[in-house]
């Protein structure tokens, strides 16, 4: 068994690999288009990229730990998971910001949807939201048009980065991400900590 769970892992870091110089960077519609629809279909994918995106079954993964496991491009990371209705993770949630929006094909026609969500610290629903954004992205059918709905378990993609701007203006406004002006999640509880022990060495 623990040779087998080794052989695992090895597959799992060659199927996390690109080479030197390529940078995976697809549009929403390449993300429905060629992989979450050839992996919901169980189809074979072409030799150039096939498995490339991982498989991590759920969303019980804190954002800071998806180095490694979800296939990176810089800040941003992909993987398919599946449909949860509580997106619960060690140390947080993922919050759904009732923002989905379709994703066109070339025709104009209606090829899935990506559903906008944030990543808060602490139990719902009164966690400290951060400024790691997902996208989440599904195939629909007629049906699910209909009536807006998603069964739990489907097949799901998901685009996860941490954004340098509150969700508000990156997902509303087209907020600017390079802004140097707005601090991550991690910059913010330094701070506070150093408040912290201002206030302690004020005190004696």
């Amino acid at each position: 068994m623990r040779d087998v769970k080794e052989k695992e892992e090895k597959d799992d870091g060659k199927m996390l690999k690109l080479p030197p110089g390529f940078r995976f960077s697809p549009t929403d519609e390449e993300l429905v288009l060629h992989f979450l629809h050839p992996k919901k279909q169980q189809a074979s994918l072409s030799p150039l990229y096939a498995h490339l995106v991982p498989d991590l079954k759920s969303h019980h993964h804190d954002p800071w730990d998806l180095h490694g496991k979800a296939l990176s491009n810089g800040s941003h990371y992909f993987y398919f998971s599946r449909m949860m209705n509580n997106r619960i993770t060690e140390n947080g949630y993922w919050k759904d910001l009732d923002m989905e929006e379709p994703v066109f094909g070339e025709a104009g026609e209606i090829i899935g949807m990506k559903k906008s969500l944030t990543f808060h610290i602490g139990e719902a629903p009164t966690g400290q939201e951060t400024n790691w954004v997902m996208q989440e992205y599904h195939l629909v059918s007629f049906h699910e048009l209909a009536n807006s709905t998603q069964e739990p378990g489907s097949l799901v993609l998901s685009r996860v980065h941490e954004s340098k701007t509150s969700h508000g203006q990156s997902l509303c406004s087209g907020g600017d991400e390079d802004s140097e002006t707005d601090l991550s999640y991690m910059d913010e509880m330094f701070m506070l900590l150093d408040e912290d022990l201002d206030d302690i060495s004020s005190g004696d």
